[in-house]
This record gives structure tokens, C-alpha cells and sequence, in this order.
């Protein structure tokens, strides 16, 4: 980032530093946050009628503010897709040991996931250890691929939950599932290996949905939630992060 990426992000958004060391706190913030996070800042300023502006001029102060709120929306997506994870792993192990016993990670149902035939994967006693190990990709494949998906988890989706317009069951085939875990997935991996979490989840041509929002992963995450009886009991309900000590 440097003065043109400032200029634009700051300048032409009305958003004026005063002295000189809050034109390099305002290029300091700019080197180090995401420019999806910072536009996001920017719309929650101009949007946000309980800020008033000066004479058409927002101050840096009160960009940093929404700053840290956007900020903290996205570390509070990080934790609530990671509870479901590890909610996940946990729910596919017990699925799975009704039906195939507590050694189903060897089974041959579980042959046509290259993972489950590695060394390391074969080592392991308890499935428990495996679903640890695996990536929540693999994870996935385990949960839709195959038998296992009509033999094991079908029969127990909570799909008379969630209803389209017509009264009928919204998710009513398993590629409209494979739908909400690929948006969940894409998320996930940005934002649980520190990539660039907002552009990426918005634009990466790589994905089905290229104008994917944290709006649909958030919607996806939770009717994935309902569809598998997800309790929330324990939940973190929310997450307030702080800068250090910001002199302006």
C-alpha cells in the first residue's frame, strides 16, 4: 500500500487526517488491513446515521472505530465457522461408529478417499484422531460422498426445518447441501489460513459464486447448523477486539 492507495481509500471517501501523524496512522492502517475490510469502514461510516460528519468531512478517529467493528465482525465469523468445525468432526465420528463400528476409518466404505489410505491416516486406532487430522475438505467428502451419505447422515437431516416458499423443504437433494458446505468451505479456508478474508470470500473466480458476501456464508453456516440439529448452547455470542493505545 502507499499514498495513491491512501489517497484513495481515505481522501476520496471524505475522510480527512489533520496533522501529519495521523496521515501516517491513516497509512500505517491502510499497509496493514485488508482493502475489503477498509471499504467496508467506509460504507459503515456514511451509512451509519448515528455518525455526523463536519462540514461533509469524517475524522480518522471515527473511521478507526468502524474499523474495528468491521474488524471484529469477521475475527467473530472465524470462531463461529471454527465451532461448527470442530462440531462437525465430532458429530461425523458418531454418525459413523452407529453404523460401521469404532474402527470405520479402516472400514472399505471409507476406500475411495485417498486420505484414509495414507500411512499416517492407517496408524491411527481411534477415528476420532483421524477426523482431526483431516482437512475439512476431507471432511466434507466423508459426509456427501458416497453410501455413507444415505446410509449414515440423510435419514437424520433436519430438512422439515427449513422450508422455501412453496411449504416444500428447501435443501431437498445433496447438491444443494454440497452448495452450502462449498460456501462454508471457501470461507473457512480464507479466513482459518490468514488469507485475504474479504476479497477473496467476494470475488476469487475460483468459486462457484463469484459474488459471494459474509451475508451468504453466515446464511449458509446456519442453515447447515439447523439441517444437523447444531446446539449452540456454548457458543461465543460475540467477540470485542482492541487496538493498543492510538494516539491522534
Amino acid at each position: 500500500m502507499n499514498h495513491k492507495h491512501f489517497k484513495q481509500i481515505l481522501i476520496s471517501n471524505n475522510i480527512l487526517p489533520k496533522t501529519m501523524s495521523e496521515t501516517k496512522l491513516g497509512l500505517k492502517l491502510i499497509k496493514q488491513k485488508e482493502k475489503f475490510i477498509l471499504e467496508d469502514g467506509v460504507k459503515a461510516l456514511k451509512y451509519n446515521k448515528n455518525i455526523t460528519s463536519l462540514n461533509g468531512n469524517y475524522s480518522l478517529e471515527q473511521y478507526l472505530q468502524e474499523i474495528q467493528r468491521i474488524t471484529n465482525q469477521y475475527y467473530f465469523l472465524y470462531i463461529q465457522i471454527s465451532q461448527f468445525e470442530a462440531f462437525l468432526r465430532t458429530y461425523i465420528n458418531h454418525k459413523m461408529v452407529k453404523v460401521y463400528g469404532n474402527r470405520w476409518h479402516k472400514n472399505s466404505i471409507m476406500s475411495d478417499l485417498k486420505d484414509f489410505n495414507s500411512t499416517n491416516i492407517l496408524r491411527y486406532n481411534k477415528p476420532s484422531q483421524v477426523l482431526n487430522s483431516i482437512s475439512f475438505g476431507t471432511l466434507e467428502l466423508v459426509f456427501l460422498s458416497g453410501s455413507r451419505y444415505a446410509n449414515v447422515f440423510q435419514k437424520d437431516l433436519n430438512i422439515n426445518k427449513i422450508l422455501a416458499k412453496n411449504g416444500k423443504p428447501k435443501y431437498h437433494n445433496k447438491d444443494m447441501l454440497k452448495d452450502l458446505f462449498q460456501l462454508v468451505r471457501n470461507a473457512r479456508n480464507d479466513i482459518c489460513h490468514h488469507r485475504r478474508i474479504g476479497e477473496s470470500i467476494k470475488s476469487n473466480p475460483k468459486y462457484k459464486k463469484k459474488k459471494m458476501t459474509k451475508s451468504d456464508v453466515l446464511h449458509s453456516l446456519n442453515d447447515l447448523k439447523i439441517l444437523l440439529g447444531y446446539d449452540d448452547t456454548f457458543d461465543v455470542k460475540d467477540v470485542k477486539l482492541q487496538y493498543g493505545d492510538i494516539a491522534i
